[in-house]
């Protein structure tokens, strides 16, 4: 008889890339994903970029200090929305104990390993399928408006430095060499730091590749299926029950994104895993002379900036935590093209803002900013959830340990710090 295929509920970047990793140790695979294609919640236009460089969690003291400067508002690069409090209590808590120097630092590290080891398995997965995505390999840029926060960012790459992550720091002339379209603002910053090792990458178009090649090696991927249950007996899991029939399976991965913890509610499992919101808007380029070619992220402000190909430009930011609120506040809408055009000036003047694409996900985030990666106290349940901002840097990794914790064997690099029980 016919082994029944591992269940992976979702099918976003952390989904199809768990079924691309089993489907390669062998394995039998099954997505079922609610929407009606694959990526169109949180993967679908985030930041794009794959940053190593970038992986400290988003609760250092300074981060908190805006999120309560936040409370309410709609024009701030972090914000709580009173009304979701008690959803965010014992989180919170959590998210605030963790962001205490050693932890935070421990956390860093570790989310850095993981970044590490997925970039180079990002890059080997698309050398093998030729796939094309939008893909840039000329790293990325960090720029600072205060000296406090470059002098930080200068003491941390040395640290990122002893973990392999290549970085060079730039005074502003040298910045504006590097990226000639900062001139305009270069009285602003105090200077810069280049990632030559990051890359970036249209990660809807990453995805809907990536699914083709799940099907071509097998797996099955079935959309417009809405789980209903999950199926346990004896404290073993069965299969799931979906809107359309049952589906029986000994192993089940939850990769379903902030969405994560409601399906494992029924179950009395608990995980600390809360939808962030964030935005973000593309907008289409005519050919232009002035179009920046380097990705950055203005740390002052929270805002990523994204060229893709020289067609498109998309600005990211905003941090809410505000449930799964899906308003669009038109103060939200400015706030974003105020950030492209603090950054870009001259750029901004030539683009239609008004035509651009806004978009917003939730972003699923842990207390501590590390995924959950294992096999959760019901046996044969296992989770692959929690990558936070990181789930385009992180999905190749995260899905390679989860792949072999599911078949028990080795991993790669030490699957400890992303463990259930933590």
């Amino acid at each position: 008889m016919d082994k029944d295929p591992i269940i992976i509920v979702g099918g976003g970047l952390q989904g199809l890339a768990t079924a691309n990793s089993l489907l390669d140790r062998g394995e039998k695979v099954l997505v079922l994903e609610k929407e009606e294609g694959v990526a169109l919640k949180t993967s679908f236009a985030n930041a794009g970029q794959l940053t190593p460089s970038h992986s400290q969690p988003w609760n250092s003291v300074s981060d908190i200090l805006n999120i309560l400067k936040g409370i309410g508002r709609k024009d701030s690069p972090m914000s709580l929305k009173l009304g979701s409090l008690g959803n965010y209590f014992g989180w919170g808590i959590r998210f605030i104990l963790n962001s205490f120097k050693s932890k935070y630092e421990a956390n860093t590290n570790s989310i850095t390993k993981l970044a590490q080891h997925s970039l180079k398995l990002t890059k080997q997965f698309r050398e093998d399928n030729a796939i094309e995505y939008d893909c840039s390999q000329i790293g990325t840029l960090k720029i600072y408006r205060s000296k406090k926060s470059f002098d930080a960012a200068i003491e941390h790459c040395k640290k990122l430095k002893k973990m392999g992550i290549n970085s060079e720091v730039l005074t502003t002339t040298h910045l504006i060499e590097k990226e000639p379209q900062l001139a305009e603002i270069e009285d602003q910053l105090e200077g810069g730091i280049y990632f030559q090792d990051d890359e970036v990458g249209d990660a809807h178009k990453f995805c809907k590749e990536l699914a083709d090649v799940v099907r071509s090696k097998g797996g099955r991927i079935l959309t417009n299926v809405e789980i209903k249950e999950l199926l346990v007996d004896q404290n073993s899991i069965k299969g799931v029950k979906t809107d359309r029939a049952e589906i029986n399976s000994e192993k089940v991965i939850i990769s379903a994104g902030s969405w994560s913890y409601l399906l494992l509610k029924g179950l009395n499992l608990r995980l600390p895993v809360r939808p962030v919101k964030g935005y973000s808007l593309t907008i289409e380029t005519p050919p232009l002379n002035s179009m920046p070619k380097l990705a950055l992220v203005d740390e002052d402000i929270h805002t990523a900036i994204t060229p893709f190909s020289n067609s498109r430009i998309r600005v990211t930011a905003a941090a809410e935590l505000a449930g799964f609120d899906e308003e669009i506040h038109e103060k939200r809408v400015s706030y974003l093209k105020r950030m492209l055009n603090s950054v870009y000036p001259s750029l901004y003047t030539q683009l239609d803002v008004d035509e651009g694409k806004l978009w917003f996900g939730f972003r699923p985030m842990s207390p501590d900013g590390l995924p959950f990666i294992g096999e959760t106290k019901i046996s044969g349940l296992y989770l692959n959830t929690g990558q936070g901002h990181l789930g385009w840097t992180l999905a190749m990794g995260s899905a390679d340990l989860c792949s072999d914790i599911v078949l028990e064997n080795k991993t790669a690099i030490d699957s400890h710090p992303y463990r259930i029980t933590r």
